[in-house]
């Protein structure tokens, strides 16, 4: 029974593992299927970094962001994607100032995010996709294998307590 309601419970947190990377604003989404490799700039004194900036404040951070720091490439910026709450923009900026252009970009209400290799565009994303009606019907499954199995042993219990003659004192 054990085994059983653990294996159930492994697959429920699978299906909502990949539900929860697909949903959900850009802060706490995974970004690797909206990041595509031509996006970056890595080299060994440019990096490029993801800003996450409020919907309201897109304006602000176009105008803002060459400002943050001296070493930031002027028009580097550029929208990746938007969701109802936020924008996802790149900007490229020097290695050295990465630290001091993330403080300053926070003070001013913006997520900078330093790009790492699960940032990198997915194409096996779809074939997450894919496996969601898989996963929630092996879920299903596994749940009523569970129920039946419960069944069976409420019914064994009823049958032998029904057998037996109980003498209290």
């Amino acid at each position: 029974m054990k085994v059983r309601a653990a294996e159930y419970n492994n697959v429920r947190s699978q299906l909502s593992s990949i539900n929860r990377k697909q949903s959900g604003s850009l802060a706490v989404r995974d970004l690797s299927n909206l990041v595509k490799p031509e996006d970056m700039v890595t080299s060994e004194h440019l990096v490029t970094l993801l800003a996450i900036v409020p919907k309201y404040s897109q304006k602000d951070w176009l105008s803002s962001y060459e400002l943050l720091d001296t070493f930031v490439v002027p028009r580097s910026s550029k929208k990746l994607y938007e969701d109802n709450e936020y924008a996802l923009y790149t900007v490229t900026l020097f290695a050295k100032v990465v630290d001091n252009f993330k403080v300053r970009a926070r003070e001013k209400g913006f997520q900078v995010r330093f790009p790492q290799m699960t940032y990198v565009y997915s194409l096996h994303l779809s074939d997450q996709v894919a496996l969601i009606p898989r996963a929630f019907s092996v879920a299903k499954l596994k749940r009523s294998l569970i129920l039946s199995f419960c069944f069976f042993l409420i019914t064994i219990l009823y049958s032998l307590l029904s057998s037996t003659k109980f003498y209290f004192i």
